[in-house]
């Protein structure tokens, strides 16, 4: 069970497995896309094909697959971040080691998540790399960023973005995992706008429907109670831990405000409460205000990875979503 484990990105699991095929294999690639949208599950997989000896690679079962799904594989590296950032010095530990033949396998794998925390002094070096890789050597680089990176890092990666799943195949990796009512799949497939991973973390958490009322709720807080709240309200906010998932939950509404309002129609599309007290007719909200508010809730989240002032983020996107700046 290789890459037929992974739903949906279809033309991109073959581009990988004719370049297994072929034996034309890239020094560096980048996988980008949303969290939760399977980069890590892909990478691993990659990385497992690239070293594994059976005829339709990865087999997950022999000794390589084995040893760099548990992460014990001599040739095989993985980088994350440390204290919200990727330093020089995490690669300066193993660069030496990169350019050493492989131990057991056929290539040198380094595994680098969210690499859009780089340093700078961490990317130059990284670029250094990339400039005269080993012939063994592979990276593979996992962002939700890409135009965050260094171009010159970009312009050596063969790149890769996941697309959202589409309904059937959101309900495919839900109806592996987990049992639901069906109407409770098809509003969880809804909210997690073709993630999958946040379709298997909103059920698995089954509070779905609390949080998201919440973030209706606080749309109209913002939007429409007194201004001078909205200050207290960012700084109660910001010491959540669980602000990741309000801020997606509010930008899964405004996306589909700009549906409606691209639509011409009314009130809300993912999902109807029995409350429509804070529903907002949305055809007269202009849509370049509504794509400029999905757009700053998306740049925030990703922010919100590194080591940013939430307090004050938060009361940007207020004031922004009020319409002040």
């Amino acid at each position: 069970m290789g890459f037929e484990t992974i739903f949906g990105q279809k033309m991109l699991k073959k581009a990988l497995q004719h370049s297994l095929a072929r034996e034309e294999t890239g020094h560096a690639y980048l996988f980008s896309g949303p969290p939760g949208s399977g980069k890590k599950t892909l990478a691993l997989l990659f990385a497992q094909a690239l070293n594994c000896p059976e005829a339709d690679p990865p087999c997950r079962r022999c000794l390589s697959c084995r040893k760099s799904e548990s992460g014990n594989h001599p040739d095989f590296y993985r980088l994350r971040p440390q204290g919200g950032s990727l330093k020089i010095e995490q690669l300066r530990e193993i660069k030496e080691s990169l350019y050493y033949l492989p131990v057991e396998g056929k290539h040198k794998i380094c595994i680098i998540e969210d690499a859009e925390l780089l340093t700078a002094p961490a990317a130059n070096s990284l670029l250094k790399i990339l400039e005269e890789p080993p012939a063994s050597l592979v990276f593979i680089l996992l962002t939700s960023r890409p135009w965050s990176l260094l171009p010159t890092v970009l312009s050596r990666c063969a790149s890769f973005n996941l697309k959202p799943l589409e309904p059937q195949e959101m309900a495919a990796v839900l109806a592996q995992k987990v049992k639901l009512p069906p109407q409770e799949q098809e509003i969880i497939i809804a909210l997690s706008g073709g993630n999958p991973g946040q379709a298997l973390e909103q059920a698995a958490q089954g509070d779905w429907r609390k949080k998201f009322t919440e973030a209706r709720t606080l749309l109209h807080t913002v939007e429409h109670g007194p201004a001078d709240g909205i200050f207290p309200l960012a700084e109660e906010l910001s010491n959540r831990d669980d602000l990741p998932v309000l801020l997606n939950n509010m930008l899964l509404l405004y996306r589909d405000r700009l549906v409606c309002s691209l639509e011409g129609c009314a009130g809300e599309v993912i999902i109807k409460e029995k409350d429509e007290s804070h529903n907002i007719n949305t055809p007269h909200l202009h849509t370049v205000f509504l794509e400029k508010i999905c757009r700053v809730l998306l740049q925030l989240q990703s922010e919100l990875r590194g080591n940013v002032n939430r307090r004050l983020c938060l009361e940007v996107l207020f004031l922004q979503m009020r319409g002040v700046i």
